[in-house]
């Protein structure tokens, strides 16, 4: 692949200006980027620590509260002590209701009294039967549920007192206050689930009416699992950061989350920053490797420009000089190798000119031997055909005959070599065609035939080996496969060059085919015997076979006139 200096000169300025400034500013970025999430992250973990904290302080004081103020020491049934609780857990605001169990989950006395709940059942209630199971006052805590009287979330807080269970519901009025404290942080929302899921307060009061669970989201689940820290998931189809802190006691999840947009916005702009201080580097450097190459590059073109026209043919040397010490010396060179290639092509010529006279001579020499060899050829078979007249015995005949006609096909060789264009090989196919014309004039008996297939070259030395053996083939074929009574006989011829650079020459007749269990050298077959040591100087094969008539197939591998270098002599 080509490529141009100029640009070269400015992709190297540019790697010398930019390398550099990629490397700072990723590493700055890096660490930027780091310690931006890591703020960030920080922040938002603080951040539901100290309201986990907060409220678990303010769950834990309740419970404190309900423990100390219910271990006073008067009757249940006292009004003192009845209204010492209303005054310090319930006007206080801590507490929404009360309700005094006793050992069997009824409720014996309500605050503020409401004579619907007195008798009420709690006894099938999980926080009752586990709080009654218990020996000592620890707290006992329910899930979060709707009040019926603030609406707000609540929960439940059992302690177990000699003889009796006093079951607070909690007054969580100031979860909204907190969440909607967070409401004006941009982007930051609070939300507050229990132990199954549930939303008890959030940024968005329709999850607390809706009773919002979360309990199938990956967020929760990994949740559970850590109690704390930053997870990156999706919400609604948007890309949120969420930091969780655990609760224990009631068992709350705080959510402190933000969106990755806004929450990695810093580092966006960081990002933004380091990009366009790299395209204004690229730009700079583009400009200094332009302005650079550019003149480079006037002393390149004078110097493609006299190249030029010793590409022409017109060897001169080149005057014009360069600013530049190596474009000197490439001129210098330059001229010197011109003058050089200037006097070999001048030896180049005066040898081709000789070669191609020699060549010519060549040529025609070898057209005349072939000639003359066709014409001897012509005489002695014209000396067998006068030789067979003066014959008696038509055996006899027949020999002369069939010597004359391969003595005819050996000449068609060379006369195919002196009238094509080369005279190292001739065309197979066109061969074939006039070696069955000459059969077909010299036989007395009328037959068709078609010649098909492949046009390819053969080489001299192949081409005779090849005649006989083809001659052999169709003079069996007329000889035993013509119909006696119709006097007709078809011969189809065809040639293929395989895959494997193998010449396949099929040669099928309409004859009756070979008879049952024909073997040429049981009857002493000379066409047969002929055409098989043929085909060995060819490095060939030969196959017979019947078919819907007589089947003859020759194979043997091409050679090129350098590959094949004659007959076998063995």
């Amino acid at each position: 692949m080509q490529r141009s200096i100029r640009h070269t000169l400015i992709v190297l300025i540019s790697l010398t200006v930019l390398l550099p400034i990629l490397v700072m500013f990723s590493g700055v970025f890096i660490s930027i980027e780091r310690g931006i999430n890591r703020t960030v992250i920080e922040r938002n973990e603080l951040m539901a620590k100290s309201i986990a904290l907060s409220i678990e302080q303010q769950i834990r004081d309740a419970s404190t509260l309900l423990m100390h103020t219910t271990t006073y020491g008067g009757s249940i049934d006292s009004p003192d002590f009845k209204a010492f609780l209303e005054s310090s857990l319930i006007k206080s605001g801590i507490f929404e209701s009360l309700f005094i169990i006793n050992e069997d989950g009824i409720v014996h006395y309500s605050i503020p009294y409401n004579e619907i709940f007195t008798g009420f059942d709690f006894s099938q209630q999980a926080i009752i039967q586990q709080v009654l199971k218990r020996s000592t006052t620890d707290p006992v805590y329910s899930a979060v549920v709707i009040s019926t009287l603030t609406k707000n979330p609540t929960l439940m807080v059992a302690v177990h007192q000699p003889g009796k269970v006093f079951a607070g519901y909690v007054n969580l009025a100031w979860l909204s206050r907190l969440s909607d404290s967070l409401s004006n942080a941009r982007l930051t929302y609070l939300s507050i689930v229990d132990r199954y899921g549930t939303t008890i307060a959030n940024t968005n009061r329709a999850y607390v009416e809706e009773q919002y669970s979360i309990a199938n989201t990956d967020l929760f689940l990994w949740a559970q699992k850590e109690k704390q820290g930053t997870k990156q998931h999706n919400f609604n189809s948007n890309d949120m950061l969420s930091s969780v802190r655990f609760v224990p006691g009631p068992d709350w999840y705080i959510f402190i989350s933000e969106p990755t947009s806004s929450a990695l916005k810093a580092t966006r702009d960081v990002f933004i920053i380091g990009l366009l201080v790299t395209t204004i580097a690229l730009i700079v450097a583009a400009i200094v490797g332009y302005v650079v190459g550019r003149d480079m590059l006037q002393s390149i073109t004078a110097l493609t420009e006299e190249t030029r026209q010793v590409q022409a043919g017109v060897y001169r040397s080149i005057t014009s000089r360069s600013p530049y010490i190596e474009l000197n010396r490439l001129i210098d060179t330059f001229n010197a190798m011109s003058e050089e290639v200037w006097s070999r092509e001048q030896q180049y010529e005066e040898a081709n000119r000789q070669l191609q006279d020699a060549l010519k001579q060549k040529d025609i020499l070898l057209r005349e031997v072939h000639h003359r060899v066709k014409n001897n050829m012509q005489i002695v078979s014209s000396l067998l055909a006068l030789q067979s007249d003066e014959l008696s015995c038509e055996e006899d005949k027949e020999y002369f005959e069939h010597s004359k006609l391969r003595i005819q096909s050996m000449a068609i060789v060379h006369e195919k070599i002196y009238q094509t264009d080369g005279v190292e090989s001739l065309p197979l196919k066109a061969y074939i065609q006039d070696l069955v014309e000459l059969l077909q004039s010299n036989n007395q008996n009328y037959f068709q035939y078609t010649v098909s297939g492949d046009e390819l070259s053969i080489t001299l030395n192949q081409a005779i080996p090849c005649a006989l053996t083809v001659f052999e083939a169709c003079t069996n074929a007329i000889k035993y496969g013509l119909n006696i009574e119709k006097k007709y006989l078809e011969l189809s011829i065809n040639i293929a060059l395989r895959e494997d650079n193998q010449v396949c020459i099929h040669i099928k007749d309409s004859g009756p085919g070979f008879p049952d269990g024909f073997n040429p050298a049981e009857i002493n077959s000379l066409g047969f015997t002929l055409m098989k040591g043929l085909m060995e100087q060819l490095k060939g094969t030969i196959s017979w076979y019947t078919n819907n008539g007589a089947v003859v197939e020759l194979n043997f591998p091409l050679h090129s006139n350098n590959s094949f270098s004659g007959l076998d002599k063995s």
